[in-house]
């Protein structure tokens, strides 16, 4: 008696510790996957156009103004998966070295510099003495410290930190002289008044922004097939946009509150494709040149292998071709 009793309570005990494992590590394909977005952004219009078909597929969705707020919402465990561009994931691989790529999904002459004529800027030498405001800590940092150094202007103007909402409305205000981000906000600023707001000649050259999926080596342990859900979402919708799909464009006009008209003229400026190359790299390196110089990061930045942060085994699954590094 006492023999079978020593077996029940194994039995339980067994059943009770399966329990609290399953109960500790779930079942991942039940817990809904938490995606951060930028959907104000241009270069995430495949995550904007497929708003409704991320959410119809069990994943929730989660809407941020910048890329610092998305790789925060990763890393604050509020989201498993975020989309954000270079240089707020290497700011944020500067502390996290987990964080992994594992697609690029776009890529954009989307960044510049708009300025009030009235102020007389024709050119970034004229900037000096103005206040240019910018989101700091997104790649506007880059462009707006890249423009003003190769004019020899550092110290001579006054750098604003500005949300990107709040940029438009400043500038018409006349609280401050010019803002750097990105489209769609630049040809809003413009449209306001024509005569007076303009793309400061070359600011659009500065930087090639390059747009990624990003999540952690634990996440990509712990639930490869949400990841894949999400892609294989994000490569459909690249694919429509990338041609230019009426249906796709008019999504993208009502999620943006951008006309049809002013959305044919700025989508030849990206490049919409899932994919992973050599560009990411190339891309990292020079940033960690330009954070080194300006005192963001130390000189161990350089000896980085910005392969260990990309993993590709995922897209390399679902599209093999699309894997080219």
């Amino acid at each position: 008696m006492n023999k079978k009793v020593v077996i029940i309570t194994v039995l339980i005990l067994a059943f009770v510790i399966a329990v609290i494992g399953l109960l500790k590590t779930g079942n991942k394909a039940d817990v809904p996957v938490q995606y951060a977005y930028i959907p104000t952004a241009l270069i995430d219009a495949p995550s904007a156009v497929s708003e409704d078909t991320l959410s119809k597929s069990g994943i929730s969705i989660k809407p941020f103004s910048t890329g610092i707020e998305t790789v925060q919402a990763l890393i604050g465990d509020a989201a498993d998966i975020a989309t954000l561009a270079e240089w707020p994931f290497l700011l944020a691989s500067l502390k996290r070295e987990d964080l992994r790529i594992v697609a690029m999904i776009s890529t954009a002459k989307s960044m510049g510099m708009v300025a009030n004529k009235d102020k007389g800027i024709e050119k970034t030498s004229d900037l000096e003495g103005k206040t240019i405001g910018f989101p700091q800590g997104t790649s506007a940092q880059f462009v707006y410290e890249t423009l003003i150094n190769s004019s020899n202007l550092n110290g001579k103007v006054k750098g604003v930190n500005l949300a990107p909402p709040n940029l438009q409305p400043s500038l018409v205000r006349g609280d401050i002289d010019a803002i750097v981000v990105w489209q769609p906000f630049l040809e809003k600023a413009i449209q306001q008044n024509p005569e007076k707001f303009h793309l400061l000649p070359g600011s659009d050259e500065v930087l090639n922004v390059v747009y990624f999926v990003v999540t952690t080596q634990e996440y990509i342990n712990n639930n490869p097939d949400g990841i894949k859900k999400v892609l294989n979402i994000l490569i459909d919708a690249d694919n429509k946009l990338a041609a230019n799909d009426p249906e796709t464009l008019r999504r993208l006009s009502n999620k943006t509150n951008i006309d049809i008209e002013t959305l044919y003229k700025l989508t030849p400026l990206f490049k919409f494709e899932v994919t992973i190359d050599s560009t990411i790299t190339n891309t990292f390196e020079r940033l960690s040149l330009w954070a080194v110089s300006s005192g963001l990061a130390d000189e161990t930045v350089l000896q980085r292998n910005w392969n260990q942060y990309i993993y590709s085994d995922i897209l390399k699954e679902i599209a093999p071709d699309n894997v080219k590094l």
